[in-house]
């Protein structure tokens, strides 16, 4: 099943109606926005995991910026803002119809989250296989440990029964890590920064819906040897993206890759939390038709 673009824009809606993205409503709009966001943080309740990020001021905030129009990208990210949310909607697309009925009315916090990380960035958001130009590498990448715990943050919280409103923030956060490690220049060092982002936003491709197909549940077994492998695969076309700026058959084959590994990371928390039982019953996830993240990398 494919969403149109009409669908897309409804999808930004919050369970107030309030537009988050793409085609605001005006002042009116951004303050109900607001508002909803409010409301919702002075009901959550004090107890959270205390290893998890404090979500509350953090969706106020990321709200405020989305509901703003805001098309900053932060320095050496790998997809713009714009990027993390359609690369997150084409997955959604593509969800079993029972669980992507249950995202839908929550997707104000599962794309706050995804965009999180860029405006509060605490590790690299890179896997460094590729040197550029010969230059010494960076330090170990945390974005493999980072993609774990915020997977299983997502999987705790499940299991303490918490608010699938936060849950989803937490789940978006993982979904970003995901989704950059599958942009190329992220498996790669030794650009500029200037030259990183150059070519970043170019980097848009609007027509995965009609041009592609979802490949199946894959179920993930490790996130964190699951980011070792993105990184894998995404930095075989690192050198063609650079020298080449071969931007737009890469854009393509790395968008298409962090829809689908974007779905199956989502699909696999619900999984590995509930078992394929109950992960049927309540979002018609399927048995999976294979699985990731084991092997020589994990």
């Amino acid at each position: 099943m494919h969403f149109s673009l009409a669908w897309r824009a409804v999808l930004h809606q919050d369970e107030a109606g309030a537009v988050l993205c793409d085609g605001g409503r005006g002042d009116a709009g951004r303050m109900s926005a607001v508002e909803t966001v409010r409301k919702h943080d002075s009901t959550k309740g004090a107890h959270k995991l205390t290893d998890v990020r404090r979500v509350s001021p953090t969706v106020l905030l990321l709200g405020l910026l989305v509901i703003g129009q805001v098309t900053w990208s932060s320095p050496a990210s790998a997809w713009t803002l714009e990027g993390h949310r359609l690369i997150a909607l084409d997955a959604l697309s593509v969800l079993p119809p029972q669980m992507r009925e249950a995202l839908t009315p929550h997707l104000s916090p599962l794309l706050a989250g995804v965009e999180e990380p860029d405006f509060f960035r605490v590790v690299s958001h890179k896997i460094p296989l590729i040197s550029l130009r010969g230059t010494p590498p960076p330090p170990r990448s945390g974005a493999p440990d980072a993609l774990k715990q915020f997977a299983s943050n997502a999987q705790e919280m499940l299991r303490l029964g918490r608010d699938l409103w936060g849950v989803l923030f937490v789940v978006g956060q993982a979904t970003h890590f995901v989704q950059d490690l599958n942009q190329p220049l992220h498996a790669g060092w030794g650009e500029t920064r200037a030259e990183h982002n150059a070519i970043e936003a170019k980097m848009l491709y609007r027509s995965w819906q009609k041009e592609h197909a979802y490949r199946g549940f894959t179920l993930v077994r490790d996130y964190s040897c699951f980011a070792y492998q993105i990184a894998q695969t995404s930095s075989q076309h690192t050198r063609a993206l650079f020298w080449d700026r071969d931007i737009k058959r890469v854009t393509e084959l790395a968008w298409d890759k962090a829809v689908n590994d974007t779905a199956n990371l989502w699909q696999s928390i619900l999984w590995n939390t509930l078992g394929p039982a109950r992960a049927a019953q309540i979002y018609g996830i399927p048995a999976p038709v294979t699985d990731v993240g084991k092997g020589l990398l994990c």
